[in-house]
């Protein structure tokens, strides 16, 4: 019988960090469109600015993906390893993503206050999504840890 619990692990990894990362996706968008409607002279800096955040934010549902790859791959994984690994990067891609949509959000409408500042903002928002993208590193580690633990036992 194949180990259904392995496969929920899997699952747990791809769709809560996936989920988090849409919602921050959609709301940057969004938040971009608003700006938009608002002040379209700025439509070039928004351009480059939503499609930056989108893939800063994207590294979050990768570090998921390639969990549940990992999670699949691995021979004779126990179901408590399985299932925690998913968890682990899961809610970690979940929470990042979700945050660090909303602080590339918040970079936009900054940039919408006070267009002058866009450099300094740039600069701000990636530093504060590095320092928030950490908490999905350790996701990641951890979720490697009990995938290696779990398969060298």
């Amino acid at each position: 019988m194949e180990n259904v619990m392995v496969y929920l692990g899997a699952g747990l990894a791809i769709g809560l960090g996936w989920v988090g990362v849409a919602i921050a996706q959609w709301q940057l968008a969004k938040t971009s469109m608003d700006v938009l409607g608002k002040n379209p002279k700025l439509a070039g800096t928004l351009l480059v600015y939503t499609i930056l955040g989108i893939a800063l934010v994207e590294s979050a549902a990768i570090y998921s993906l390639v969990v549940a790859m990992q999670i699949i791959s691995t021979e004779g994984l126990s179901n408590f390893a399985a299932i925690g690994a998913g968890l682990a990067i899961g809610l970690t891609s979940f929470g990042a993503g979700m945050w660090e949509g909303k602080l590339v959000s918040g970079a936009l409408e900054a940039i919408n206050r006070n267009p002058e500042n866009k450099g300094k903002v740039l600069s701000f928002m990636i530093l504060f999504v590095a320092l928030v993208e950490v908490i999905a590193i350790y996701g990641l580690i951890i979720a490697f840890q009990l995938i290696g633990t779990a398969s060298a036992a």
